[in-house]
C-alpha cells in the first residue's frame, strides 16, 4: 500500500485543525473595548458609535469600563490580551504615557498599537457649590490662604488631569492636595457631596454639574472653547500652562495590520459623521480625528513631553 504524507498526517489528526484555524474570519466573536475608567466618563465618547461599528463588523462591540489606577488596570488587561483584535483599549493618552511612569508599572506606550484618535479636549477646573470663590482669581486667593492645600479630585494618579493640576499649582505657586478616584464620575460625586474642594476633569463631565451649584473656573486649552466662550484659559489667567489630551483606540502590540486598518477606517468614518460630531459638541467635546500614522507620531511626541514634565514636577 502506498503511504503518502497526507495519509500519514491524517492518521495523526493533524490536517484539519490548522486548516480550520486559518479559516476563522475576523471577528469571530464579540469585540471587547476596555475603557479604563469608571462608567460615565470616557465611555460616553464611543457609545454613539457602538451600534454602527458592531453592525459593520458583524459582531457586537462590548464596552467594558474597567476602572482603577488612573487607567492602569484596564490598560494592563489589554496589554496582556491576545493580539487578535478581539480586545481593544479606548483611553486617554496619559494612561499610556504618564501613568506607567508614575506608578512604576511594567508597560509602556510601545506595548500598544495605536489605531486612531477620536476626541481632543482641554480639562476644566471647577469648584464645589458654596465654595468661598466664584472665579479663578478667587480660587487662587483661597488656595494661598490655605497652606495645607485645597483638595482636588481626578481620575487617578498619573492621569492627565492630575498632571495638569500639578503643573497649574506649580505655576501659580500654590499647594493643592490630590485625591485620586477611580474615574471622573466618582470624583464628581465626591465634589457634589462636599468631600473635596475642586475637580479637574473633562468638560462633558463637569458642565452637567453646573445646575447643581458646581462652578467652572478655568480650562486648560490654548484658546477658549466655542461652547464655553466665557470660561478663561489658564494662560489668560497668567499661568504658563496649556494642555489638551486625546482619546483614541489601541490594540495590543502584535495585532495584524489588516485588523488595525479595518478599525482605523471604522473609527475615522464614525467620527466624521455629522450626527456624531453634533452629539459630541452638545456634550462639550470636540472631535479631532487622527489616522494611525499621525496618531503614532503624536504619541511619540507626547511620551517624550510627559517624561520631561514629570521630571520638572518631580512627581513620585
Amino acid at each position: 500500500m502506498r503511504i503518502t504524507r497526507r495519509s500519514a498526517l491524517a492518521g495523526t489528526g493533524l490536517i484539519l485543525a490548522p486548516l480550520t484555524a486559518r479559516a476563522q474570519p475576523y471577528p469571530n466573536r464579540a469585540i471587547r473595548v476596555i475603557v479604563p475608567y469608571a462608567a460615565g466618563g470616557a465611555d460616553q465618547y464611543i457609545r454613539p458609535l457602538q451600534s454602527r461599528i458592531g453592525q459593520a463588523l458583524g459582531q457586537a462591540m462590548v464596552i467594558d469600563a474597567v476602572a482603577g489606577g488612573g487607567g492602569a488596570v484596564g490598560a494592563s488587561r489589554v496589554r496582556s490580551a491576545a493580539p487578535d483584535g478581539h480586545t481593544l483599549l479606548f483611553a486617554g493618552t496619559g494612561a499610556l504615557t504618564a501613568v506607567p511612569r508614575l506608578q512604576n508599572l511594567p508597560y509602556a506606550i510601545a506595548d500598544f498599537a495605536p489605531i486612531a484618535s477620536l476626541i481632543a479636549i482641554p480639562y476644566l477646573l471647577a469648584g464645589r457649590r458654596n465654595a468661598d470663590f466664584a472665579d479663578f482669581a478667587g480660587f487662587l486667593r483661597g488656595a494661598r490662604s490655605r497652606p495645607e492645600g485645597l483638595s482636588y479630585g481626578t481620575p487617578g494618579v498619573g492621569s492627565t488631569p492630575h498632571l495638569v493640576a500639578e503643573a497649574m499649582a506649580r505655576a501659580a505657586g500654590i499647594r493643592l492636595l490630590h485625591v485620586p478616584y477611580s474615574g471622573i464620575a466618582t470624583a464628581a460625586v465626591a465634589l457634589l457631596a462636599g468631600d473635596i474642594d475642586l475637580v479637574m476633569g473633562a468638560p462633558g463631565n463637569i458642565m452637567p454639574l453646573v445646575e447643581r451649584g458646581v462652578v467652572p473656573l478655568a480650562q486648560t486649552g490654548a484658546r477658549r472653547m466655542a461652547a464655553l466662550p466665557d470660561l478663561p484659559t489658564l494662560r489668560e489667567a497668567g499661568l504658563d500652562v496649556e494642555l489638551v489630551t486625546r482619546f483614541g483606540f489601541f490594540a495590543p502590540k502584535g495585532t495584524e495590520a489588516g485588523v488595525l486598518d479595518r478599525w482605523e477606517r471604522l473609527v475615522l468614518e464614525g467620527g466624521a459623521d455629522p450626527d456624531y460630531g453634533a452629539a459630541m459638541r452638545r456634550a462639550f467635546n470636540e472631535v479631532e480625528l487622527l489616522d494611525r500614522d499621525r496618531f503614532a507620531a503624536f504619541l511619540a511626541a507626547e511620551d517624550a513631553a510627559t517624561a520631561r514634565l514629570l521630571r520638572e514636577l518631580d512627581l513620585r
